[in-house]
């Protein structure tokens, strides 16, 4: 092999190095884009109209599109040089949030359960109440991304607590997280309640979230517990979710949410 040719493959290998825990979530992402294309007979092309129809079929689901096609573009570029041109096209990713916002934020075709039925399911167990009432607080199970105890702090009727890094952060800063009290279901006497049952059993532990064996909670865990009470179709919320979330959260219709400058989609 000549050192040009030596040059290209370093060049290759250090365009594709990414690590295990990314490669895997990347090989998830082509896996399911090849899967997509090929039950709906469509060629794994990514034209405008085959990326399109993904993104409106995976938000349908549990699932993030544009993470999946950054996993599939990572994997099928070689063979579809164009594969990022068409993906960043401006007919794609305003398809993808003008479609997350019309199946996740909208009120109106979901039947949601009382609050109390959601906060207070197994009240006997505080670390599961909490986590319950809190999908974005879930840690994975790497020190960088674990939620501290010495982050949380309760000033009058607040609670906060800091995230250090989660998949929507892209600048790797952490996020607080802020809590207020409700009159029904208050997630900041619940976080009160989890918190001293927590420190009485392991109160040394870094960790905020525990769970009651004392291991870390994990989004499997999560996942079963949360949808024991409510459907799938309540999952997929954002880290980085906005004023309209908040305010289709209080039942306030698009057309309101779009008058107080919350919504810029026209979906």
């Amino acid at each position: 092999m000549d050192l040009k040719e030596l040059d290209a493959l370093v060049h290759f290998l250090q365009v594709h190095s990414i690590e295990e825990s990314t490669k895997s979530n990347y090989a998830t992402g082509a896996h399911d884009y090849i899967c997509f294309c090929t039950s709906h007979n469509l060629p794994l092309d990514p034209t405008l109209s085959t990326l399109s129809c993904y993104v409106a079929f995976t938000s349908r689901h549990i699932a993030s599109a544009p993470k999946y096609l950054t996993g599939a573009c990572h994997y099928l570029k070689d063979i579809y040089p164009y594969f990022d041109e068409s993906r960043s096209s401006p007919l794609v990713p305003f398809v993808a949030p003008k479609r997350f916002v019309v199946m996740l934020f909208t009120t109106s075709h979901l039947s949601l359960p009382p609050t109390s039925k959601v906060l207070l399911t197994k009240q006997n167990k505080p670390s599961i109440t909490m986590t319950s009432s809190l999908p974005q607080s879930l840690p994975v199970l790497s020190m960088p991304a674990i939620t501290l105890r010495s982050s949380l702090r309760f000033e009058d009727s607040h609670a906060a607590y800091h995230l250090p890094y989660h998949k929507a952060d892209p600048f790797y800063c952490g996020t607080d997280i802020l809590l207020t009290s409700q009159t029904v279901g208050n997630p900041v006497q619940l976080l009160q309640d989890y918190a001293d049952a927590r420190d009485r059993l392991y109160g040394a532990r870094a960790a905020l979230f525990i769970r009651e064996d004392g291991s870390l909670p994990t989004r499997a865990w999560f996942d079963s517990k949360f949808f024991a009470v409510v459907g799938k179709e309540f999952g997929g919320h954002s880290a980085r979710a906005g004023g309209a979330t908040f305010y289709a959260g209080l039942g306030l219709s698009e057309s309101i949410i779009q008058a107080l400058g919350r919504w810029s989609s026209t979906a």
